[in-house]
């Protein structure tokens, strides 16, 4: 469900994220807006926006980000495509058993669907270590990001630098997790 929000300057916002994003850089805006896009991970996309100072919840960006940008979601499709492969073998196996299928092609064709099928599984496996490990990763980064200027927000001499700093190693991670 969206509001909308009236400003002073009498611009109405439909969320409280697009509000936001009008408040940074246009640089920085169209950055984040352009790897919103791109990202499939909700938490790859709360982090960045976390590390721009994002002031409102994970439900509020999840919803934008779902209103904004269509997202595949690749862990349900491959699980599908798991549980249909599980249920060919099962026909087929009942094929086989039943007569409906000479044995010697039923096994061959049970041995390709096995093959695909635990395939699959490991891929589904791959992804969710994969992504498992990019948000441990993202989640340590954003903490010590916000420690850090939870620690110097009072000191002007430093917020820039820190600022600065913490943009640098936002991006060399994010490079690194994405190419590795």
């Amino acid at each position: 469900m969206t509001s909308s929000t009236k400003t002073s300057n009498s611009k109405v916002y439909l969320t409280l994220v697009d509000q936001w994003l009008d408040t940074l850089p246009a640089s920085e805006s169209e950055d984040f807006r352009e790897f919103s896009e791109v990202t499939p991970s909700i938490i790859e996309i709360w982090v960045y926006a976390g590390i721009l100072q994002y002031p409102g919840t994970f439900n509020d960006l999840a919803r934008w980000v779902k209103m904004k940008f269509k997202k595949l979601n690749r862990r349900e499709i491959l699980n599908s495509e798991i549980a249909a492969l599980h249920a060919d073998i099962q026909e087929l196996r009942m094929a086989v058993t039943s007569g409906e299928i000479k044995g010697d092609n039923g096994a061959a064709r049970l041995a390709a669907l096995e093959k695909e099928l635990r395939s699959h599984i490991e891929t589904s496996e791959r992804m969710n270590r994969t992504t498992d490990k990019r948000g441990l990763i993202l989640a340590g980064a954003d903490r010590v990001m916000r420690e850090m200027t939870n620690i110097f927000k009072d000191d002007p001499q430093f917020s820039e630098p820190i600022e600065n700093a913490m943009n640098a190693v936002w991006s060399k991670i994010y490079s690194e997790i994405s190419n590795g």
